[in-house]
């Protein structure tokens, strides 16, 4: 989960690489670097390209192969090479995710390996890059850079070594949320409706470490294939909570604040960033049709969420915005939302690493490189949120923006961005 279901994708399902379609992968003399040559830098990434796992997340890699097709055109690549990202369609699968990503590295030989979705599909992916051989040694890992999804067990460095996160954690979206309910609403039992699985598992975890004492926290778990929540909602309901916070997809979301919202209880609600405001009211206004959305954000009017990223809508006249509707529109990317914002986002973060590394284009340097992005901001990033790596926090992004949902379907801040990363 990123943040939202958008339109967009890609119907070919075949590689796609972003530059030159048959590269020589010979290293240049003198250079060792694997996926490196004299003129070229290549990296992999795998996606739902075609939307066979029925999402939307073609659209990231559409958008970061329109970015690095814009640095390659207007800047003239990094570090004197051309950027080739080859992206090869994993149908949202842990099968085909490992089997495309072995692909990647010993057939195309790429430096590393960027931007993988799906925590359980990428659980063994992970596994491979981080100990290719299965020997239980670390030191000939492939920089597994930058993953898109939330699971907090990817900041275990001794685990991952060669694996950074990109997207915040659901640990830290979580103490984001305890700390904006500590400030703002004190003294209240708060309750949380989670999935069983990691996702869940992060933000009970959290929650409970912050509202330690009996009475101040109530949990309430549902499993994972449950489309239906109103009986764990009756729990809730019967916990007292005046604060509800939602560890949920926006279908249960939905489900949960209809069947739990009445004139006995009508608690204050808060969302996990997984539910993209627009999405929430889709589902709560019953469709897609601009009627349906407008019921569904009248229904949300005072929930909060928290976010990261500039919007495409709201934000449109933000410069970089602005600048992000050409580089899609020039480079053949997706139309903008939330998903090609943060597709640019990423591919940011990736060229701000493949320069910090060089002039020596190894595995370990770009690891090294990426560790030490230390306040690093992407251009889309709502302020106050950066990235900061080392090489013993591989969390890039542990700062998020409380946001209100408005009747009118827009976003209000509440206060500055809320930092829980170790301090610096």
């Amino acid at each position: 989960m990123l943040l939202a279901y958008a339109c967009g994708g890609d119907d070919d399902a075949s590689p796609t690489p972003a530059g030159s379609s048959s590269p020589s992968l010979t290293p240049p003399p003198g250079n060792s670097a694997l996926g490196v040559t004299n003129t070229e830098i290549h990296v992999g990434m795998t996606s739902d390209v075609a939307g066979v796992g029925e999402t939307p997340y073609g659209a990231v890699s559409l958008a970061v192969q329109a970015y690095i097709a814009r640095v390659n055109q207007e800047d003239g690549g990094v570090c004197g090479r051309q950027v080739i990202l080859t992206v090869e369609d994993d149908e949202y699968s842990p099968e085909l995710a490992l089997a495309r990503t072995m692909e990647l590295v010993s057939e195309q030989r790429v430096l590393a390996v960027i931007g993988a979705l799906s925590t359980q599909a990428h659980m063994a992916v992970a596994a491979y890059l981080n100990d290719p051989n299965g020997d239980g040694v670390t030191t000939d890992g492939i920089p597994d850079l930058f993953v898109s999804t939330g699971w907090s067990g990817w900041g275990d460095v001794a685990r991952y070594p060669w694996t950074t996160a990109f997207i915040p954690d659901y640990r830290s979206d979580a103490l984001v949320l305890a700390e904006y309910i500590k400030g703002e609403l004190p003294g209240q039992t708060v309750a949380l409706l989670y999935r069983e699985d990691e996702f869940g598992e992060d933000y009970r975890a959290a929650l409970e470490g912050a509202f330690p004492g009996e009475g101040a926290f109530f949990a309430q778990p549902y499993p994972a294939d449950d489309a239906n929540v109103s009986e764990e909602m009756g729990a809730v309901v019967g916990s007292g909570a005046g604060v509800v916070v939602l560890a949920a997809t926006p279908e249960i979301s939905a489900d949960a604040i209809t069947s739990a919202r009445g004139p006995a209880f009508n608690p204050q609600f808060l969302l996990s960033y997984v539910n993209q405001p627009s999405n929430l009211a889709s589902e709560l206004g019953g469709g897609t049709a601009a009627e349906d959305i407008i019921a569904g954000f009248q229904q949300l009017d005072g929930v909060l969420t928290t976010s990261y990223l500039l919007s495409a809508v709201e934000d449109e006249n933000n410069t970089a915005v602005v600048e992000h509707l050409r580089i899609m529109e020039t480079y053949g990317g997706p139309p903008a939302s939330s998903l090609s914002i943060y597709g640019q986002s990423l591919a940011e973060t990736l060229v701000e690493t493949l320069d910090q590394a060089c002039p020596d284009l190894t595995r370990a340097n770009v690891l090294a490189a990426a560790e030490s992005l230390d306040g690093f901001r992407p251009t889309l990033l709502l302020p106050g949120v950066d990235l900061v790596l080392s090489g013993t926090d591989h969390q890039a992004i542990q700062a998020l923006q409380v946001m209100r949902i408005n009747a009118d379907g827009t976003l209000e801040a509440q206060g500055d961005a809320i930092d829980v990363g170790p301090e610096r």
